[in-house]
């Protein structure tokens, strides 16, 4: 009889403690806050779509004015159209570099290992993919033509007049000499606070 109380104690103390080890570890669920993933594919598009809508409105600045008219566009219009595709899909969206033109679009020290990373895997031929945390999504820019008009090398793709009006409008610039097929920053994405 002895022997069957002390199981029956032992027992009892088992489920005690297993009873609150399960309420600690249910508390401790409750209290970590819940990571929401990142969908690539929808944040992907987001940056395909802000890209598209500024190569689109760029490629029609300098159809209609030249590369000096779409040098004005980007001080005054392309951060504000940047802005309006983060708005309408409730993001934040912002273009950073490592040579900016405008220095508010100076790479953090996050950004600059990312956009160094993309340079390696560009002269190693390999195909540069998006990269995420558990905050952000970064997509790399790489030059195209289009780009060396205001991008490329001074006095060889981008024009005097070019030049000049880069120099009135960014006086610290470091955006030039690219050339084509390097990586010029990324698009950063992330949840509107």
């Amino acid at each position: 009889m002895r022997k069957i109380l002390l199981i029956s104690g032992m027992a009892f103390l088992a489920l005690q403690c297993n009873k609150k080890e399960e309420t600690t570890t249910a508390a401790a669920v409750e209290e970590v806050p819940v990571q929401t993933e990142i969908n690539v594919d929808s944040l992907k598009a987001y940056a395909d779509e802000t890209k598209k809508t500024l190569v689109k409105t760029l490629t029609q600045e300098i159809e209609e004015g030249g590369a000096e008219a779409a040098v004005t566009f980007c001080k005054t219009e392309a951060g504000p159209l940047v802005k309006s595709v983060a708005d309408k899909h409730g993001l934040e969206i912002k273009r950073v570099t490592d040579k900016p033109r405008n220095q508010n679009n100076l790479a953090n020290e996050p950004e600059l290992r990312i956009i160094e990373k993309y340079k390696q895997e560009l002269l190693e031929g390999k195909t540069l993919q998006a990269t995420t945390t558990d905050s952000h999504y970064y997509e790399p820019l790489v030059t195209n033509a289009l780009c060396m008009q205001c991008h490329g090398e001074k006095g060889k793709n981008i024009a005097p007049g070019t030049a000049g009006k880069i120099a009135e409008l960014y006086p610290e610039d470091k955006a030039f000499g690219y050339r084509e097929n390097e990586v010029r920053g990324l698009i950063r994405i992330a949840r509107s606070k």
